[in-house]
């Protein structure tokens, strides 16, 4: 009555909540939330405290840097932007919160494949569509796997114009307590502007990632 449906239209609507297992019918005839409920609301939660945990470093990195900085989480074979700090030059990148990018040619994509277990990383490329963006993107498994072993070693990733041209992103992953990704960071800098020294990038980007994933658990040292 309160959602002014038919019978038929909510008990079809029901049907497919439950399919999802997203609420679960009782012996006596009735709905109540289903278990996978549990999961998406704690992903909502993690993601919402990661968000509140990362700001100052965020704010601190673009401040050392200049450059622009996002925050970006997985979803799917994907990653979201669910921050963004503008940097206060003129020439920037340009991007929202909300944006989904690939995992295969971006800085906060391959910096989170390279801080997967070795297992889940290969179960996760073998899904991905390695599409070619730039002239400049990663389009083959083996390409990227060798990547990934790289970033390991290196502990950050220098995405140079993959994903957009004249755009160079440096990334790293944060870690949980378990020490599995739960989100990247990354520094955009237009390429014109990229300095020499990438340590410049890459050191406050680190640290600023190391931060974030002590804040969230995660027993690692910078």
């Amino acid at each position: 009555a309160s959602c002014d449906l038919s019978r038929p239209t909510l008990y079809r609507i029901l049907a497919s909540l439950e399919a999802e297992e997203l609420v679960t019918k009782t012996s006596e005839g009735c709905y109540k939330p289903g278990i996978r409920l549990v999961g998406l609301a704690r992903r909502a939660l993690e993601e919402i405290e990661i968000r509140n945990l990362a700001r100052p470093e965020l704010e601190s990195l673009r401040d050392r840097t200049g450059e622009t900085v996002h925050l970006a989480i997985r979803s799917g074979d994907e990653m979201v932007y669910i921050d963004k700090i503008e940097s206060l030059k003129v020439v920037r990148m340009a991007s929202s919160i909300g944006a989904r990018v690939a995992l295969h040619s971006t800085s906060v994509g391959k910096s989170f494949l390279s801080a997967l277990p070795t297992a889940d990383f290969k179960s996760l490329i073998n899904s991905l569509k390695l599409e070619k963006i730039t002239n400049r993107t990663t389009i083959t498994f083996q390409a990227l796997e060798e990547q990934v072993k790289k970033y390991r070693r290196l502990g950050y990733v220098n995405d140079d114009q993959e994903n957009e041209t004249g755009i160079s992103c440096f990334g790293a992953a944060i870690l949980n307590e378990k020490l599995n990704p739960i989100g990247a960071v990354s520094i955009s800098v237009p390429v014109y502007r990229v300095k020499t020294d990438h340590n410049f990038y890459t050191k406050p980007l680190q640290e600023c990632v190391a931060t974030i994933s002590r804040a969230t658990g995660a027993k690692i040292r910078y």
